[in-house]
């Protein structure tokens, strides 16, 4: 499969799902935030890619309002940061959500393509599209 003909939804703005996370589905695959409405192409603004057991959930804690994002874990005994702030990528793409909502439009774009197994392309299209908030497996920000 050629990665810049894989079968990808349209594109949708962050508002929206916003409006209607009903068009979000509930089944597992991968998922790109981009900052244009265009084909997924190498070196076009690809922002993040991740990958999901249902979309509906996982893209939803990415719309979060960020007055009501936990800084530690909501559990007594634990003083660890909350789980939505120890991931890098994730707390940048939050930050550029929010920064951009600040403004009519954000400008955020999601695509997704169901995968029953999306791991096993979650790192070939991290390396292919060099996502500006992935950390980990970035090629261009690992260190």
């Amino acid at each position: 499969m050629v990665i810049d003909e894989m079968p990808w939804n349209a594109p949708v703005t962050i508002e929206e799902i916003r409006a209607d996370r009903g068009l979000l589905p509930t089944c597992p695959g991968l998922y790109v935030f981009t900052n244009y409405a265009g084909i997924l192409t190498k070196n076009t603004g690809v922002l993040y890619i991740g990958k999901a057991k249902s979309f509906r959930t996982r893209v939803s804690s990415y719309l979060t309002d960020p007055t009501k994002i936990l800084l530690f874990s909501p559990k007594k005994k634990d003083q660890k940061l909350s789980r939505s702030l120890r991931h890098t990528g994730k707390t940048l793409l939050l930050t550029e959500i929010q920064q951009r909502s600040r403004f009519a439009t954000s400008g955020i774009w999601l695509r997704w393509m169901k995968h029953d197994i999306p791991a096993e392309l979650e790192g070939i299209l991290i390396e292919y599209f060099e996502p500006a908030f992935n950390t980990s497996l970035n090629p261009r920000t690992r260190k």
